[in-house]
């Protein structure tokens, strides 16, 4: 049974959400809920931008936000809430060299969708280079230039490079960053502050999810290297069932709390998403949905076979919120309070 009592969480280090049943008290979620990450759902127009733009209005007073923007809506949403402290609109940028460049294999493995001959090829050249600070370019250059004999490996070379190159050429290579680790670096280290960084400039998809996968690794690396304990950082991920089944995201979810990372991660199709990321996700906040699969996905989630009538009524900007912090699942309506 779902009851609606009002909840009030006081503190200094509280991110409120709005108010509780049309009005009766406030509720506050501990910014700590937000480090064990948090899934947002709702049909399309239900409010899930605006929701996760309060939050990240008040969690750039405890650290470093990076919202990676699908649809180029944030810039607008937070102005609108009336948010104009410590807010930038970043360039979209692809680091293309990273200390474990193990990873950017696996990462370019799933955006391009290789076959196992052409992941032969990507790992052949991680055996090859005993450095792992490696780059993008450097992978390039390996390929062009190795000689393969059997006619099955020119042909799976030459498939490989024809892949890569429609992600990396001359029209795109303004999007990537040698420096990006660097500048990021001082950023997250030195700075509080919403950084919004669109992907529409991106047309093609896969340079999209390679843009986020990418970026997203990059935190996590610098995180892992220069960890301050006293600076948290948050990543909101919109549009992310584009990106959220990836092997990287399933992973990041269970480990990278320990380094002070949040991921917020938001979909209109929470029934794309894997058991690991549900279960790995503590805060969620639930707008309306419509389709039966989806709701089924939620109401499996949190136990609660209400949702079933509750989830397809909802309002625009209303949602229930589940968290660690919470006795029970909250009706709110989503609201900037400050």
């Amino acid at each position: 049974m779902v009851n609606y009592r009002p909840v009030i969480n006081n503190g200094n280090d509280v991110v409120y959400l709005g108010f509780i049943d049309d009005g009766y008290g406030v509720l506050g979620i501990p910014v700590k809920d937000f480090l064990r990450h948090t899934l947002i759902v709702g049909s399309t127009g239900s409010g899930k931008t605006t929701t996760a733009a309060v939050i990240a209005s008040q969690l750039v007073n405890y650290g470093y936000v990076v919202v990676i923007d699908w649809n180029d809506e944030y810039l607008n949403v937070v102005k609108s809430l009336g948010v104009k402290k410590n807010v930038v609109r970043d360039d979209i940028k692809i680091p293309i060299k990273f200390k474990n460049f193990e990873e950017f294999i696996s990462i370019l493995n799933e955006v391009l969708e290789l076959s196992d001959a052409q992941s032969y090829l990507l790992y052949k050249f991680l055996d090859d280079y005993e450095d792992n600070n490696l780059s993008l370019d450097d992978l390039m250059s390996y390929l062009e230039q190795t000689y393969v004999e059997s006619k099955w490996m020119v042909e799976t070379k030459s498939a490989l490079l024809r892949r890569l190159k429609m992600i990396y050429n001359s029209r795109t290579k303004h999007f990537y960053d040698l420096d990006l680790a660097k500048n990021l670096r001082s950023k997250l280290q030195n700075e509080k502050g919403l950084h919004i960084v669109s992907l529409r400039r991106l047309r093609d998809s896969k340079l999209r999810r390679l843009a986020a996968l990418t970026l997203i690794k990059l935190i996590e690396e610098i995180k892992d290297n220069d960890f301050n304990t006293h600076n948290y950082n948050f990543i909101i991920i919109d549009e992310a069932h584009n990106v959220i089944n990836s092997s990287l995201i399933n992973r990041l979810v269970a480990e990278v709390r320990k380094l002070g990372i949040g991921l917020i991660l938001i979909t209109q199709s929470p029934s794309n998403i894997s058991n690991n990321i549900l279960t790995n996700c503590n805060v969620k906040i639930l707008h309306t949905l419509k389709s039966s699969s989806d709701i089924e996905v939620m109401v499996r989630s949190l136990g609660i076979n209400e949702l079933r009538e509750l989830l397809p009524k909802l309002k625009v900007g209303e949602a229930l919120i589940d968290a660690p912090s919470l006795r029970e699942v909250i009706k709110v309506r989503i609201s900037r309070l400050e």
